[in-house]
């Protein structure tokens, strides 16, 4: 199977910037469209705040690999941040300097593929990336680039999904596997099972059931890699990845101090915990989002200079 090019990954991400609610362009206040969409984020995904330590980077040069529409990059400035976003899209681009520019906010922003940084070696204190390097035809590419242009001392924060999480081994493996067999039939007994999730959910299924339907027209027996692809962001997203805590740490192999944790449980769009985690005492679900949450967390830094010179014999 021929893994689909960067030209593919940006004509989706162009066309689906991440975070942007369709009606987002519609809204006839901008910034009040803008904070809804910042505070829904931070509701649902609150450790975010936790984990990119936004406050520490006062005066810091900090990269934001995937800015996508700026919200987290938000953060950082509002914290006093030398702020640069890339994205690989116009769109996120465009929409991440309008964010700023609404909210008085000042940072720098490059359209450019991660995979060949346009910026000189050893330049930025921090790099930030959140649920971005997954996406990448070659995201070995990305993390070497991330190390080139990383300072000596400096410190990176990733998200990447992860493989044992039970959303990738329950629900994309086996649930979704199910649903596959018969997303193409119009079977009045599903939208009934569908209505008990609410009209909310309801929607978002039925919405679900017809894109999948439509791929399957096409492409009824999905491989490995396509299947995983159609069931992180979207069913049309052309790449992505899940990685192990082994598989992770080999991704960043050059980095020092790694540590990654588990985190994330999709209360409102996951099929299996909106049947089931409802009954979950809250210990067990806490549990459940350490040990095997969808989101891979990921902290560690560059060598400063008096260890990389004893790491080449200098």
């Amino acid at each position: 199977m021929r893994t689909p090019d960067i030209k593919a990954v940006q004509s989706f991400w162009h066309s689906s910037p991440c975070g942007l609610p369709e009606d987002y362009f519609r809204a006839p206040d901008k910034k009040a469209a803008l904070e809804e969409i910042r505070r829904e984020r931070y509701v649902n995904q609150g450790r975010i705040i936790l984990y990119g330590d936004f406050q520490s980077f006062k005066d810091k040069r900090v990269l934001e690999i995937g800015c996508g529409i700026g919200g987290d990059g938000m953060l950082f400035a509002r914290y006093g941040a030398r702020y640069t976003g890339v994205d690989l899209t116009e769109a996120g681009v465009r929409i991440a300097k309008e964010n700023f520019n609404i909210s008085g906010l000042s940072g720098q922003f490059v359209q450019a593929n991660a995979e060949e940084l346009p910026f000189q070696d050893n330049y930025f204190d921090h790099i930030y990336s959140f649920g971005v390097i997954h996406h990448s035809p070659s995201p070995e590419k990305i993390t070497e680039e991330m190390y080139r242009v990383l300072k000596p001392g400096g410190t990176i924060m990733a998200m990447l999904y992860n493989r044992t999480s039970f959303y990738y081994l329950l629900e994309i493996m086996l649930v979704r596997r199910i649903f596959f067999l018969f997303c193409d039939r119009n079977i009045a007994i599903l939208r009934k099972v569908f209505r008990i999730f609410g009209e909310k959910n309801y929607r978002r299924m039925e919405a679900y059931r017809h894109k999948l339907a439509l791929v399957k027209k096409a492409n009824p027996h999905p491989t490995h890699f396509e299947w995983v692809s159609m069931n992180t962001d979207d069913v049309f997203c052309p790449i992505a990845r899940v990685y192990s805590r082994g598989e992770a740490k080999k991704l960043m192999c050059k980095f020092l101090n790694f540590k990654t944790e588990a985190w994330f449980i999709d209360e409102e769009n996951w099929f299996l915990w909106l049947a089931l985690g409802r009954f979950l005492p809250a210990a067990i679900k806490q549990w459940l989002e350490s040990h095997f949450g969808w989101f891979r967390m990921i902290m560690a830094g560059k060598a400063a200079k008096a260890e990389i010179g004893m790491e080449v014999g200098i």
